[in-house]
């Protein structure tokens, strides 16, 4: 099977603030207008697709340990998020997703 046919997910990690729920994954290579972030109350799945970027001249290196293909994850969240208020930007290959928990009151500006 070539490397662009494979399906495979970032690796992520998790971090938690009092307020919000945050969520990093490492995708080198991939434009955040090439994915689609769906976040529900307790999960959140990134898909998206990873295309090699070679010159013309460029043969296929072998092995590749770079991932390409279908970008499909999908991951359970250990507290449950309000989707509707969900942010991700993609900054230097790692996307972050903000996600603020159920449940906590934001702070009103007046």
């Amino acid at each position: 099977m070539s490397e662009q046919n494979k399906t495979w997910c970032p690796n992520i990690e998790f971090n938690e603030t009092d307020e919000e729920l945050i969520l990093k994954a490492e995708l080198p290579g991939v434009k955040i207008e090439d994915l689609m972030i769906n976040a529900k109350v307790s999960s959140v799945s990134i898909s998206g697709i990873c295309d090699p970027d070679k010159s013309t001249d460029e043969k296929e290196v072998i092995p590749s340990q770079f991932h390409y293909g279908e970008i499909k994850c999908n991951t359970s969240l250990p507290v449950a998020i309000q989707p509707e208020k969900a942010t991700a930007e993609l900054i230097d290959g790692v996307l972050t997703i903000t996600m603020p928990k159920l449940g906590v009151a934001s702070a009103v500006k007046f």
